[in-house]
């Protein structure tokens, strides 16, 4: 056989393999069954639904029972079909991402209120990690989360976390790899990012700004629990599981 189609068929099937691992499990994996929203809440803001595809939300879900969360898990839209299909004009409308960052502030205050002592959790992904960080920075004096973590965040690495971070009484967490070059490099480097810089995002290159925040960047090690290093495996079930959950629903240290 010719070696050029030798690699061809190498190449092809190593794409094939990584649709399966990445992308497969927002498909296959079952709906979340539920909890007891008196062991907590999880807020999780989507990704852009792309596709309409709602990422994260079957494989962020079932990470967070594989670490033992038995609480409620809250998918948070914030977007409609139209804008999800074109992308750009989710991530390049500022006025739409203030308004449901306001919007999910507002939920989080009310949610407080029905259960002061309930635990509440913020997870962000891609332009959902902007939306859920905005959010954090908007709620009134004395309002916070137990923790946060901002999957692959389409933010500026530069942006000033500090007052978000201050709303989440344990944890901030920003995940990110540099292999999500595509579209939380070059992507938000030609859009720009959801707070308006054009710059390669967080996501990839992890923060580099001011703020009290634990970061979690990828290494090779992570292919192991599903996290390929790219932007859809970013949210992968085991990663969840191993290297966000445990830091995110843990109680502080000391």
């Amino acid at each position: 056989m010719h070696i050029g189609v030798i690699i061809l068929l190498t190449v092809g099937a190593l794409a094939l393999l990584h649709v399966i691992v990445s992308v497969g499990p927002h498909f296959w994996r079952r709906r979340d069954p539920g909890g007891d929203g008196e062991q907590g809440l999880v807020i999780f803001a989507e990704s852009i639904r792309w596709l309409g595809v709602s990422w994260g939300k079957r494989t962020v879900a079932a990470g967070l029972r594989r670490a033992g969360f038995t609480g409620s898990f809250r998918y948070w839209r914030h977007h409609s079909t139209w804008r999800a299909c074109l992308v750009v004009p989710v991530v390049a409308a500022p006025r739409l991402l203030e308004r449901e960052a306001k919007r999910l502030a507002d939920f989080i205050v009310a949610s407080r209120a029905e259960g002061p002592g309930r635990p509440i959790y913020l997870i962000g992904y891609s332009a959902g990690g902007y939306i859920a960080t905005r959010a954090l920075e908007l709620l009134p004096d004395g309002v916070r989360v137990d923790g946060a973590a901002m999957l692959a965040p389409a933010f500026s690495p530069w942006r000033d976390l500090s007052a978000a971070a201050r709303r989440a009484s344990r944890r901030f967490i920003v995940a990110s790899s540099w292999l999500d070059c595509l579209i939380l490099g070059f992507g938000t480097l030609l859009f720009g990012t959801c707070d308006r810089k054009h710059v390669p995002s967080a996501g990839m290159i992890g923060h580099r700004g001011a703020g009290n925040i634990q970061q979690v960047r990828w290494r090779p090690r992570m292919i192991g629990v599903g996290n390929l290093g790219e932007h859809f495996s970013a949210s992968a079930t085991g990663s969840i599981a191993r290297h966000i959950a445990p830091a995110l629903l843990r109680a502080s240290d000391g």
